[in-house]
């Protein structure tokens, strides 16, 4: 059986609305079962994962890595070909309408992005959280995202030509006198 993307996404979401009813289970006992049985298939599948990735060549595993199912399946055993960096830079790659907004550094589980928004102030919470949005998707392993407002470019005033600074100057729209 193969599934189209939106079937995918939605088998997703039931395995985690399962997942996480687990843990409402009254009796104590069957819970630990049901929980330890989920960690023992999801550790199963991700050395078979791994293994895979493992035969897979650079680009094999970077087109794989490309499926969006797959893709984050790999992310949850730590085995995306591709660093945190670059994933979140193509991720924020992706904000130019509503600003910018560049990766400054990642550190351990902490990113930091310097962000800049066009337009009001509204703006620039949308940017901020559309930021927060594409780091965890692109990169859940990161835990916490610091966002830097950028400095605002500094405005260059007008340029004043000298002779309109002198009385007997050329005023702009009329005859001199």
């Amino acid at each position: 059986m193969t599934w189209d993307d939106r079937q995918a996404r939605d088998h997703v979401v039931r395995t985690e609305t399962l997942l996480t009813s687990l843990s409402a289970l009254s009796d104590p006992a069957a819970r630990d079962r049901a929980t330890e049985a989920a960690q023992a298939l999801v550790a199963l599948y991700g050395e078979c994962l791994a293994r895979v990735m493992a035969l897979a060549g650079a680009d094999t595993a970077r087109a794989v890595a490309d499926d969006e199912l797959v893709g984050h399946l790999l992310l949850v055993h730590g085995l995306h070909p591709e660093p945190a960096e670059a994933r979140i830079r193509t991720a924020l790659a992706g904000l130019r309408g509503l600003g910018e907004a560049e990766l400054v550094a990642v550190e351990g589980a902490s990113a930091r992005v310097r962000v800049r928004a066009r337009g009001c102030g509204s703006s620039g919470e949308t940017l901020r959280t559309a930021v927060q949005e594409a780091v965890a998707w692109a990169a859940p392993e990161i835990e916490r995202v610091e966002i830097e407002e950028a400095a605002a470019a500094a405005v260059e005033p007008p340029l004043i030509p000298v002779e309109a600074l002198s009385r007997g100057g050329t005023r702009t729209g009329g005859a001199r006198s």
